[in-house]
């Protein structure tokens, strides 16, 4: 608990210092804390619990419910879960794993893609990426280019450098970011699931469906009692697990 003392101070105008204006700096606002999800992570408590899912059909209906309610209120959204059944959700970094992730990505945004209303646009970041993705996809790079008319919607899946983040964050439609990497947490999460392991056994996992609260569920599918904090790196904030 903080103590705080207080002195006594004389009430005659006279003996009052003048506080001197505040005015801007240049140089604190220059390296003012930059912004991120965390600033406006206002969850709805009343909201249905998200709740533990026991296949990928659950992940993808539940972070397609997700994608629904935040584009409402978001520009930029994000969805991040394992892409494939293991607690690596990147793979074990061998081919077959990365081609693996690649086409479970695909399927989840074009799933995602047929499930929301207005046109929408399916954008790859890297080849392998795209080619998952199938005909009619586009590469990040080309993205404001060469879609006309511009869609509503952007499904842009698994940017990783800060380059493709950074691009993306500026293409003039609203963007759902699926399974991004490095940089994941840049913008709010319309679902996230991650397991929690011990000695390599998941005992659990923290989940959020938008618009409610990131939530701990133990490996049974209870709901575990316990407030999930974020933890804010730079413009990055993700729950602290």
């Amino acid at each position: 608990m903080m103590l705080v003392s207080f002195a006594l101070i004389s009430t005659r105008l006279d003996l009052v210092p003048r506080s001197a204006p505040v005015q801007a700096n240049f140089f604190s606002q220059l390296f003012a804390p930059q912004s991120s999800p965390a600033d406006v992570y206002r969850p709805d408590r009343t909201a249905p619990s998200a709740g533990l899912p026991a296949s990928y059909s659950q992940i993808h209906s539940a972070a397609i419910d997700g994608v629904k309610a935040a584009l409402g209120e978001h520009q930029i959204v994000e969805v991040d879960f394992p892409a494939i059944g293991s607690v690596n959700a990147r793979g074990d970094g061998s081919a077959q794993s990365e081609q693996r992730v690649h086409a479970a990505n695909a399927e989840f945004a074009c799933k995602l893609a047929r499930a929301l209303d207005g046109s929408v646009a399916l954008v790859g970041c890297g080849s392998g990426a795209s080619r998952a993705l199938g005909d009619g996809a586009v590469q990040l790079r080309d993205a404001e280019g060469s879609l006309s008319p511009p869609p509503d919607i952007a499904v842009v899946v698994s940017p990783t450098t800060d380059e493709q983040w950074d691009a993306l964050a500026k293409l003039p439609f609203k963007v759902v970011v699926v399974n991004g990497l490095l940089s994941n947490g840049l913008f709010p999460h319309a679902y996230f699931y991650k397991p929690l392991t011990a000695f390599s056994v998941q005992t659990g996992a923290v989940v959020r469906r938008f618009p409610g609260p990131y939530e701990c569920y133990a490996v049974d599918g209870s709901l575990v009692e316990l407030e999930v904090p974020l933890s804010s790196q730079g413009r990055r904030a993700l729950p602290d697990t």
